[in-house]
């Protein structure tokens, strides 16, 4: 066959191995699938799905069978196991007398057909695609999504079954949905009530979907902090571990996310959390349960004063996670716990339980907070957990999200870190869209699979042909471009807005009423950078068209953060001329005309928040973009 100059190639993970031969092979050549009898209806689903991609981009697609041999002397697609390093790895091997996909197992096969579903998606105007060996397997046996679904949205099942197909295509293999309130425990609807949770039905069907694509689907139930949905119930407020009628306090964002730790040592919150877990575990065939544990920043401050200061706040936490982890290995599973409380105090590591992994969490660049060093010494069994920076926020940050989740890869390779958590979090209502989270998903499952093959640049351009269509790359830089204008952030306009009593008093400006962080904006930039999201929200636009993206909801939503946050900035801007009684810009819009913008952008967000999540709390957030235009225009007309 002929050669061809063509574009690059670009696959996500990047394969560890990958030779070209410098031919091409024609796909519309192509008439069998051939599947070993042996492989089972596995293997006949692999096939079909090849022969759906095959058939979408030549407009034929070849058929799948069982067989041992070709029935024709026409070039096929060959699968099939061999001996590879791990049921993960595979090879794939395209020449001119056809194609063939070999795994290691199951998984290892099915991800060689993803790799070829990649490279049919590239393939030119004739329907040709590379001649090519690729050998490959992963670098973390665990390669895992962690995705918030209780901080405000619950995603509908066809948006999770949806997830693990994409998850799965990118070889992500491990897959944890974050639940504080939001699944129906039978015996406590004072728990979930309003908050449109997830079923044992809905639970089931998911792991029987994420099992059928090699994702092991985790149980995963705040069961220690972060208990606010349960201990504002006037019937459970008792077991909070700071004494406060909770019951009767207004909702706040700013509590939930800071405070209600459950008191340890009552009794009752044990036979709760039991009650919880074994409720739970039974749903799930994955051999873990994610007990979390994280942020139990009350401890000892209320109920337990007298205790923690005679023990000391560590033994405090550390008896309660070891009655947590026998628990959960009577119900015949391992549990996993967040490392940031047991590492601060790196004397009682060694105390805890076994078998046990911790879950060391970092979020920033730099990688400030990490406690890998600290579990390895131990002989902790741990995975490293980065971010894809999205919390409180319209757009996640892309940069923050892309140094982090590389660094932390690399690493964790170099502490023997059993795998790789890539953790998605809904500070504050996550207000941020699903689709704007699919870069740093995807970036995850790369550093994953080939941590040190896995750059930025390359990463970026894979994920913009990939993903979104668009063969010139500079969809990614836009994006990256739009991040870097959010200057300000939505968790200052929660906070200003919050009914708690617990406002960290050294955080609000007396004289003006507003939160000292929104203070600090600068508004001249914050309006230029307002202008500059709408411009790359038009460019964006124009550079996917609909239809180009994989997923067409996440062009729409990516459109809709742009103008969102572009909102943001001119409502922050305007706030602080108003408070230090300054003028704006000659061309800043008027402040009533911002208001009104916040009124039209929450009629907007609503079909794109209920396009892939059930109702949830999309309520609280309409209260809150309402109230933030009338608050707007009442200090614009009063000035």
């Amino acid at each position: 066959m002929k050669k061809a100059a063509t574009a690059p190639l670009h696959l996500i993970p990047p394969p560890k191995r990958l030779r070209s031969t410098g031919a091409r092979f024609a796909l519309p050549a192509l008439r069998e699938i051939l599947v070993p009898a042996d492989l089972g209806a596995p293997g006949l689903d692999t096939a079909r799905q090849l022969a759906t991609e095959i058939g979408l981009a030549t407009g034929h697609e070849p058929l799948a069978t069982v067989h041992r041999i070709s029935t024709s002397d026409t070039p096929a697609i060959v699968l099939g196991l061999a001996r590879l390093p791990s049921p993960e790895h595979y090879r794939l091997r395209i020449s001119p007398r056809g194609i063939d996909l070999r795994g290691g197992g199951a998984p290892g096969l099915f991800y060689a057909a993803q790799t070829l579903i990649q490279i049919v998606r590239q393939a030119d105007r004739r329907h040709t695609i590379p001649t090519l060996t690729i050998d490959d397997g992963p670098d973390y046996p665990s390669r895992g999504l962690y995705h918030d679904i209780s901080r405000g949205k619950v995603p509908t099942r066809a948006t999770l079954l949806a997830l693990i197909e994409k998850l799965a295509h990118y070889k992500i293999n491990h897959l944890q949905l974050y639940i504080e309130h939001t699944y129906a425990f039978a015996r406590h609807p004072d728990i979930w009530a309003g908050a449109d949770p997830l079923t044992a039905d809905d639970i089931r069907a998911l792991d029987e979907h994420a099992a059928r694509h090699h994702i092991d689907l985790v149980p995963s139930l705040s069961c220690f902090g972060h208990f606010y949905t349960a201990l504002v119930s006037p019937r459970k407020q008792h077991l909070n571990e700071l004494p406060i009628d909770a019951a009767r306090l207004p909702f706040s964002w700013w509590d939930r996310m800071g405070h209600y730790t459950l008191d340890c040592c009552n009794p009752e919150s044990l036979r709760l959390v039991r009650e919880l877990i074994l409720e739970l575990r039974p749903l799930f065939r994955s051999r873990y349960f994610n007990i979390c544990c994280d942020e139990t920043f009350d401890l000892g401050k209320g109920r337990n004063a007298a205790h923690a200061a005679r023990h000391g706040t560590g033994r405090l936490y550390l008896d309660f996670l070891n009655k947590l982890i026998r628990i959960v290995h009577e119900a015949d599973a391992t549990p996993m716990f967040w490392g940031d409380i047991v590492g601060n105090h790196p004397e009682l590591v060694s105390r805890v339980r076994r078998p046990a992994i911790a879950l060391d969490w970092d979020y920033s660049a730099d990688l400030r907070d990490t406690k890998a060093r600290l579990f390895k010494k131990a002989k902790l069994p741990f995975h490293i957990c980065p971010g894809v920076s999205g919390w409180d926020r319209w757009i996640n940050g892309l940069d923050t999200a892309t140094e982090n989740i590389l660094r932390f890869a690399r690493h964790g390779r170099r502490h023997r870190a059993a795998g790789l958590l890539n953790t998605d979090w809904g500070d504050r209502g996550h207000i941020n869209c699903l689709g704007n989270s699919f870069h740093g998903f995807l970036l995850g499952a790369a550093a994953a699979w080939n941590t040190n093959g896995t750059a930025a640049d390359a990463f970026d351009a894979a994920f913009a042909r990939l993903e979104l269509g668009d063969r010139t790359g500079r969809a990614t830089a836009l994006m990256r471009d739009a991040a870097r204008q959010a200057l300000v952030s939505w968790r200052e306009f929660t906070f200003w807005l919050d009914p708690t009593p617990h406002h960290p008093t050294d955080s609000w400006d007396p004289a003006t009423g507003l939160p000292a962080a929104l203070l600090d904006i600068n508004p001249r930039r914050a309006f230029a950078a307002a202008d500059r999201l709408e411009r790359i929200r038009d460019r964006f636009a124009r550079l996917v068209p609909p239809g180009a993206a994989a997923d067409p909801l996440a062009r729409e939503e990516f459109l809709f953060g742009c103008h969102a946050q572009a909102v943001s900035n001119r409502l922050g801007a305007w706030l602080v001329c108003l408070a230090r009684n300054k003028p704006a810009p000659k061309n800043a819009p008027p402040a009533t005309a911002v208001a009104d913008d916040l009124r039209r952008l929450e009629a907007d967000f609503s079909p794109i928040w209920h396009a892939r999540n059930r109702p949830s709390e999309y309520w609280r957030i309409k209260t809150t973009l309402l109230e933030l235009a009338r608050r707007l225009d009442f200090a614009a007309l009063h000035h």
